[in-house]
């Protein structure tokens, strides 16, 4: 009989082991899930403390994501965050190079993240914005850009993905391979099938990235600007609009000093005849 017991004991103990881990790493696996989702969410708190000004709150709700995950998803998204809270043209703390920093370190710590690559194209822009406020820097230009994006714009959001997707994908792909082109071909087949509809926001944001690209050999600031500026008016309600509202002041400030620069030249030239 006591042989009996040991042996049934023999067969169930492995089971309840088994059934152990099984719950153990189960239940890791729900907070695991629980704690992404409790972060998301705090991201979009973040996202509405921005849209509302607070950009204090927003860095604290986005640091906190950060510090919690260093090395993974939605690290990435927190610290583009952050480049673009450093960036925006409302903030009375902005600071461009603290925001050129958060954007390189998200490319170096998160090389494979979507967001890899339009941080690498803000990077370079606010590099160039830096350097074009090192030669002339003026308040009056932020000021310029700032009201140039005080306009009335109408409705959209994204839509779940369908057919046109497929399009934002292959665009990416032309993209991430240097065909600006094809990339703008892509997008602008997304306008001509939707109108005004969205997801003509995201395409509009994806051409004014593509005019903006430092790898561009047909770079436009100006066409950059006018796609972003048509996504603001058009789109007021996607997810977007505050991200190109920054960037149309940056882009705004960099053409601005551009054009001191002309004058410059033009007066230097005048003075030497």
């Amino acid at each position: 009989m006591g042989r009996e017991h040991i042996g049934t004991w023999e067969r169930i103990f492995p089971c309840i082991t088994c059934l152990i881990v099984f719950l153990f790493l189960g239940c890791a696996t729900v907070k695991n899930s629980e704690n992404r989702n409790c972060q998301s969410s705090v991201l979009l708190q973040g996202q509405k403390l921005i849209s509302g000004g607070d950009f204090e709150g927003a860095l604290i709700e986005n640091e906190r994501v950060m510090s919690l995950f260093t090395k993974e998803p939605p690290g990435d998204q927190a610290l583009y965050n952050m480049g673009l809270i450093y960036a925006h043209y409302m903030n009375p703390d902005k600071d461009f190079n603290k925001s050129k920093m958060y954007f390189e370190k998200l490319i170096e710590e998160f090389p494979q993240s979507e967001l890899a690559g339009q941080a690498q194209i803000w990077a370079r822009l606010i590099k160039e914005l830096s350097e074009a406020l090192i030669k002339e820097p003026s308040e009056a230009l932020t000021q310029e850009s700032s009201e140039a994006l005080t306009q009335e714009p109408s409705e959209a959001l994204i839509k779940e993905p369908s057919i046109e997707q497929e399009y934002f994908l292959r665009s990416s792909k032309m993209l991430s391979k240097g065909d600006y082109q094809g990339s703008l071909k892509e997008n602008k087949k997304v306008l001509s099938l939707y109108n005004t509809a969205p997801p003509v926001d995201q395409a509009l944001f994806n051409i004014g990235l593509i005019y903006a690209h430092f790898g561009n050999p047909d770079k436009d600031y100006l066409e950059a600007i006018q796609y972003l500026e048509k996504l603001i008016q058009k789109y007021p309600e996607s997810p977007l609009v505050e991200q190109a509202k920054i960037w149309v002041n940056v882009l705004n400030i960099i053409e601005k000093a551009k054009q001191v620069d002309i004058e410059i030249d033009k007066k230097k030239k005048e003075l030497t005849r």
